[in-house]
């Protein structure tokens, strides 16, 4: 996946620069010191001159170079962020961006030209002038008209335009799963194995089974479950897969992705309003109901393996391979590079050190706190009690130990649990069949399931302010 990431931005290269037609600039790649220009009157979203249909492989406009060349020897912070632009999507001056801002903050790293953007640290939207938000509308319209209208200077944001970064696709470049086809286990047996991922939920008794294998090419499934609209956002840069109510209000939202990304987290729009919203926290960001207080509600998902899930669910239904899309679904193609690997592809500025970036966590989410549950720990121990928010709960491995489930635990003590038969026994010997929905003791009582999900821990400090590590 990383490779077609990057093809992508080669392809976009190609057809900024027209095909390599037109000279750099007068002076050549690096041309001679040209008079300065007086920036406190310059107007910096001229730079992008290859908007509203110009080829950018035309030599660039003498007047324009001036300009880049102004800033690019100015030593005043405020350039940074247009140089940051600059150099990580493909423009005629990306080159000499980068020498710039190597100059500028030294090398960047392991993510290389995203590493710049990593050390500059967390911005506010307070940090963003008004002419760095209509030099990023026009730099982004120059990929996409769509993507640029996402990225108004006008509309309420809640956070920084110089956090938000080009993903390398187009809008619904990845495309979303709109009420997908599903098949029976019979049906499905001829290409699922046992031991293929999925991500399971059940809703009013209606059982099903995304496989990971197909969801990593999609990263958006709109659904309706047991009568319910759903979304599962997925993320794959941030190993969350998360599933949302869709109904706020009156209001079913349906969601797509905008081909941008905040902190290595992907931003999906609503279809409705076309508003970014964080995939993370299911909450609105920039757009028409950001600041509205609204966010989505979340949803128990299970991460687990197929035969786990058919074992506890044999009426299950299981996505269709045939998803109307021309992709190889095999197992570890989408992003398999990415998953094997430590590394980050994009930046995320926050880094702790009590965890590897990338080490996958069960993440509980409860009146507004989350507790993150290492899964190798989660995978060891078998079941966690912990409190969150004051409530008493209980999180329990999946039979697999890929991924967890968590339950409100009232007060009840639990002393064991027998994964292969999915029972919970309590200090006074009563035994809790585990179901998606509830823990269900013999005489009926409950203690109902909480919303959770896997992630990498990246993700929960980067998008998260009161993110807690189990045993902290």
């Amino acid at each position: 996946m990383k490779r077609l990431l990057l093809a992508a931005f080669a392809v976009l290269f190609v057809v900024a620069c027209g095909g390599g037609g037109g000279s750099p600039s007068p002076g050549g790649p690096f041309p001679s010191p040209l008079p300065e220009v007086d920036l406190a009157n310059a107007d910096p979203s001229t730079l992008v001159y290859w908007y509203g249909g110009r080829v950018a492989g035309d030599d660039i406009p003498v007047e324009v170079d001036r300009l880049f060349e102004t800033i690019r020897r100015s030593s005043d912070d405020r350039w940074t962020p247009f140089l940051l632009d600059l150099a990580t999507i493909p423009t005629p001056f990306s080159e000499r961006a980068r020498e710039s801002l190597e100059q500028r903050l030294g090398g960047p790293g392991e993510l290389n030209v995203f590493g710049w953007v990593e050390k500059r640290g967390e911005r506010k939207p307070s940090d963003d002038t008004q002419d760095y938000l209509a030099f990023k509308q026009r730099l982004f319209s120059t990929i996409q008209p769509e993507i640029g209208a996402f990225v108004d200077p006008k509309a309420k944001r809640d956070i920084s335009a110089q956090e938000i970064l080009w993903g390398g696709v187009r809008v619904d470049g990845i495309p979303p799963l709109e009420s997908p086809k599903f098949v029976t286990p019979k049906d499905a047996a001829a290409w699922i194995s046992a031991s293929d991922q999925v991500l399971g939920v059940e809703i009013n008794g209606d059982a099903r089974a995304y496989p990971r294998r197909i969801i990593d090419w999609h990263e958006m499934v709109n659904d309706t479950i047991g009568g319910m609209p759903v979304s599962l956002a997925y993320c794959t840069l941030c190993g969350s897969a998360i599933l949302y109510d869709g109904r706020i209000g009156g209001t079913t939202y349906r969601f797509g992705t905008s081909g941008m990304l905040y902190r290595s987290n992907k931003l999906m729009y609503d279809r409705q309003t076309r508003t970014l919203w964080e995939q993370y926290t299911g909450v609105p960001v920039w757009g028409e109901l950001a600041g509205s207080g609204i966010e989505l509600k979340l949803l128990p998902v299970t991460h687990t393996s197929y035969g786990e899930w058919l074992a506890e669910h044999p009426e299950t239904k299981v996505l269709d391979i045939d998803t109307g899309f021309r992709r190889d679904y095999g197992s570890g193609v989408a992003y398999g590079e990415y998953f094997a690997s430590p590394q980050l592809m994009f930046p995320a500025p926050r880094h702790d050190g009590r965890l590897q970036l990338k080490e996958v966590v069960y993440a509980v989410r409860l009146d507004g706190a989350l507790t993150a549950y290492p899964v190798k720990l989660l995978d060891k121990r078998g079941f966690i009690t912990d409190s969150i928010a004051g409530t008493k709960i209980v999180v329990l491995a999946t039979a697999d130990g890929s991924g967890g489930r968590a339950y409100a635990a009232g007060s009840t003590t639990f002393t064991k649990f027998d994964r292969r038969k999915s029972i919970l026994t309590a200090s006074d010997g009563r035994a809790w069949k585990v179901t998606e929905g509830a823990l269900v003791a013999e005489g009926g009582q409950r203690l109902e399931r909480l919303p959770g999900h896997n992630s990498f821990w990246f993700a929960v400090i980067n998008h998260t302010e009161n993110g807690r590590l189990f045993g902290e």
